[in-house]
């Protein structure tokens, strides 16, 4: 499954955040903040990572 990059209203914020797949935690950044954009993509990378060592196949 694809990382997936979005925005959504989080906490009455617009946020940008970064998932991986349909159903993996959503990692929230502020849109405009490089530092935090990049921090939360290395989170979902991790997760899809974690995840395939675990045995996922797609």
């Amino acid at each position: 499954m694809p990382i997936q990059q979005g925005y959504e209203q989080h906490e009455g914020e617009r946020m940008g955040y970064y998932q991986w797949g349909d159903s993996g935690t959503k990692y929230y950044y502020t849109p405009g903040n490089e530092t935090a954009r990049k921090r939360t993509k290395t989170k979902a990378e991790k997760q899809r990572d974690a995840a395939h060592a675990s045995g996922y196949d797609e």
